[in-house]
């Protein structure tokens, strides 16, 4: 049955109606037939007393005979059957039988009450007349004695054809009511569950997200007045639907294009919140991390300490952490505070900010300043050094004095290189220096550096091969700074190349960039070293650096410049195998 409430209406309402009618239909006929066996009995107890008056004078003179005839007599007349019973129980009249014939009626229960001197009446089945018969007896007093029992009777043929009357007419009439029960429990059944009906198909629409109908209904009962309130129920639950999507829209896009990583935990140590930043972090989705609990995803000790402290004290709490991914550690700040419900804390939420980079910066930093530190104090120990053994006399000794000025200058002359090393590298980085681009052909630029580095080339035996296409198209960049470029790497590849090395510049059209390449012979970096090379004054050796008079910024100073020329920089190496120093420009774009 689709509308189960309907028909549960429309039974129980033609259930009660079937038992209000049976109900009725007993009760009357239970009243009915008293009513007429009451009358019976009425009737007979005033024939009886008539017959008694009749028969006592034949009774008492025991004119047998006559009590016989008269008791057939009066009961043709009366058409009600007559029984006339001595104090011993003996018929001696009857109207319907010969009184000789039948049994003793002394055990009959009307007359063992009639004996007593009380109307006794019965009813029972007669297995004389094979009929249901009512039974009515009276006492015959002489001398206050009972001396007889007058017995009148009635088949109840009669009472049972009015009672099946009655049982008919109730039939009937229940059949009648029942007709109309049908007619009108289905009308008002259907009067109450179509408007419930509607509701249940609202609620099916908002559970699916449709909140664009509404319930017509126009009475003012209850089902109108549930009509109404559940339209305003649709009403406003689309509008707080609608303001908590927008939040959490609104929430969303806030988390997601947060870097931090933010995570969220409720009282039960599961996962509630686990932004895209955390995703990518722990390489993890998010309905993968989603009710899960914390300590399965994030699988660090301190940091779940953390959040299970923040839950237990339910105070803001701060530490800085090192998580250990597959591609390396990384340190973070978390902040980590509860989250309070209507019921107390209900979770705890951490916010992971990645501070790798500057706690590298920061490292480099000490780092720079410990080697820029070390960088002065050395060619300053060994100027002072001979400044004061020149005053101390070695001043007047002119062969040793010039070998000392010539020391002095040499490491005066370091110091001035690494000065402004530095301060073409700071001004490189803060954008101090405008660099003017210009269409430039690589061959010829290369070859001009080359041509500069020839002496030092020619004293280490080395050959130098430039294989550059002439076609290769132009560049637009600061000639002068890609010059500093190539001179700073040719100049290393001829330092760190040992005698009768091979060096080859390479330029290679990549399609929108021109990627340059110098490759060498030499001595190679260990492959620990790749990473940190173009660090300032990152040296692999340093003793030899210095001994062949490097600063230690002239790679930083070549990552810079090619950086701000929108190129990248990179290094492969091996031991003993050589080096090749790559890095990319854009392609010549003039317009036309």
């Amino acid at each position: 049955m689709k509308n189960k409430i309907a028909w549960k209406l429309f039974l129980t309402y033609v259930g009660i109606i079937i038992i209000c009618m049976v109900t009725a239909g007993i009760f009357t006929t239970v009243s009915l037939k008293n009513y007429y066996l009451e009358r019976i009995a009425s009737n007979l107890e005033s024939n009886a007393l008539l017959v008694k008056e009749l028969i006592k004078e034949d009774l008492t003179g025991e004119d047998l005979f006559n009590v016989d005839f008269k008791s057939k007599t009066l009961g043709k007349e009366i058409a009600t059957r007559i029984t006339i019973i001595n104090k011993e129980g003996v018929v001696l009249g009857d109207s319907e039988k010969d009184p000789r014939q039948m049994e003793n009626h002394a055990d009959r229960p009307e007359i063992k009450m009639a004996y007593l001197g009380r109307v006794g009446r019965s009813i029972r089945y007669s297995n004389t007349l094979k009929m249901d018969m009512m039974y009515l007896a009276i006492p015959i007093f002489e001398n206050s004695q009972v001396i007889g029992v007058t017995r009148l009777s009635l088949p109840l043929t009669e009472v049972k054809a009015k009672i099946a009357h009655i049982h008919k007419m109730i039939f009937m009439g229940t059949l009648l009511a029942l007709s109309l029960a049908l007619g009108i429990g289905l009308m008002v059944a259907r009067m109450i569950t179509k408007p419930l009906q509607k509701m249940a198909d609202l609620a099916k629409d908002i559970a699916s997200g449709d909140f664009s109908r509404q319930i017509d209904i126009h009475s003012n009962d209850e089902v109108g007045q549930l009509a109404q309130s559940f339209n305003q129920m649709a009403g406003e639950l689309k509008t707080k639907i609608e303001t908590i999507l927008e939040d959490r829209n609104q929430l969303s896009a806030v988390l997601t294009s947060v870097i931090e990583g933010v995570v969220a935990i409720d009282r039960n140590e599961k996962i509630i919140l686990f932004n895209s930043a955390l995703q990518k972090l722990f390489n993890l989705t998010r309905d993968k991390a989603i009710g899960r609990f914390f300590w399965e995803v994030i699988r660090n000790n301190e940091l779940n300490n953390l959040l299970r402290e923040v839950m237990e004290k339910k105070e803001f709490r701060e530490k800085e952490l090192t998580l250990f991914f597959p591609q390396g550690e990384k340190i973070f700040q978390v902040h980590a505070l509860p989250i309070k419900g209507e019921e107390g804390i209900s979770g705890v939420v951490a916010v992971l900010h990645d501070i790798t980079e500057l706690k590298k910066l920061e490292r480099m930093r000490i780092e720079f300043v410990a080697n820029v530190s070390h960088e002065l104090r050395t060619p300053l120990t060994s100027i002072k050094g001979f400044v004061e053994t020149l005053r101390d006399g070695a001043i007047d000794d002119p062969k040793n004095s010039r070998r000392f000025l010539n020391i002095i200058e040499a490491h005066t002359e370091r110091l001035n290189n690494l000065i402004n090393d530095l301060l073409e590298l700071s001004r490189i980085e803060s954008n101090e220096i405008k660099m003017e681009f210009q269409s430039v052909n690589l061959r010829e630029l290369v070859e001009v550096v080359v041509s500069n580095l020839k002496g030092a080339i020619e004293q280490k035996g080395h050959k130098v091969v430039i294989d550059i296409p002439f076609d290769l198209p132009q560049v637009e960049v600061d000639s002068e700074k890609i010059e500093q470029v190539f001179t700073n790497l040719l100049d290393n590849a001829i330092k760190f190349t040992p005698q009768n090395g091979r060096i080859c510049i390479r330029a290679v059209d990549k399609g929108k960039d021109i990627q340059i390449e110098v490759s060498d012979t030499g001595i190679g970096i260990p492959q620990e070293h790749l990473g940190r090379l173009f660090e300032r004054f990152y040296r692999v050796d340093k003793a030899r650096s210095r001994e062949l008079g490097g600063t230690g910024l002239g790679l930083s100073i070549v990552k810079h410049i090619i950086q701000a020329h929108g190129g990248t920089v990179g290094v492969e190496s091996k031991v003993n195998k050589g080096s090749k120093f790559f890095f990319t420009l854009p392609k010549n774009q003039i317009s036309s």
